[in-house]
């Protein structure tokens, strides 16, 4: 009898020992797998970010694909307008704006595009040579012009415009601009002539030559 509860009582305490190490052995596993989420949860949050910002580049500006249009009136009767050629350019750019830059424009290209007021006995060369005294811009003296970038906000890029030597603060009111593999952007710039001493007037009574002279440009640029 006595052999025989002995038995019965290492039988039991086997089982017991059996569910105490099952026990142990499921704690283990959860408080790994427990461990493990934690760990994995904290990499993914102190993974860094990627910054969004654009590294400043230069672009030269290419005079081929890029175009400079001007535009004078004599208020009320006609008008003359043109094309005139960049000699050498540069634009400087980060995050979608323009840093700086300076493009020259070569004021011996100057080339009328209107064919209203030209005749036989006044063709276009007439005008050009007109424009090229000291009546206008005076290019034997000053061949180049130019207009050296100072800030861009907004749609508004302001400058210094040089014209025959002399230097005022201007404004292009952009209407587009892309550094997308490239720059390119357009806008408008309106001057007074009289800032930079084009003084001419028009030789016929009540032909009153217009101040402003309108210059579009559409510039191209590529590192």
């Amino acid at each position: 009898m006595y052999i025989h509860l002995s038995i019965i009582i290492q039988e039991e305490i086997m089982k017991f020992n059996r569910f105490n190490i099952l026990g142990l052995a499921v704690l283990v596993t959860v408080f790994m797998s427990a461990c493990g989420g934690v760990a994995k949860e904290q990499s993914t949050t102190e993974e860094p970010t990627e910054s969004t910002e654009v590294a400043a580049a230069d672009y030269a500006v290419d005079s081929e694909a890029s175009t400079v249009a001007w535009k004078g009136e004599v208020a009320g009767v006609y008008g003359h307008n043109g094309v005139i050629d960049i000699k050498e350019g540069t634009i400087s750019g980060a995050d979608g704006k323009i840093t700086g830059g300076t493009i020259v424009i070569d004021m011996t290209t100057i080339q009328p595009l209107d064919s209203a007021s030209y005749s036989e006995e006044h063709p276009a060369s007439d005008l050009v040579g007109h424009l090229s005294t000291g009546d206008f811009f005076l290019v034997e003296e000053f061949p180049t012009a130019s207009f050296t970038i100072k800030s861009h906000e907004g749609d508004k890029l302001v400058g210094d415009l040089t014209v025959r030597g002399i230097t005022n603060e201007e404004t292009v009111d952009l209407s587009s601009v892309s550094f997308d593999g490239g720059f390119s952007g357009s806008g408008v710039l309106v001057f007074d002539r009289q800032k930079y001493d084009v003084k001419w007037e028009h030789y016929v009574e009540d032909y009153v030559l217009s101040d402003d002279i309108e210059i579009k440009l559409e510039i191209v640029a590529s590192k």
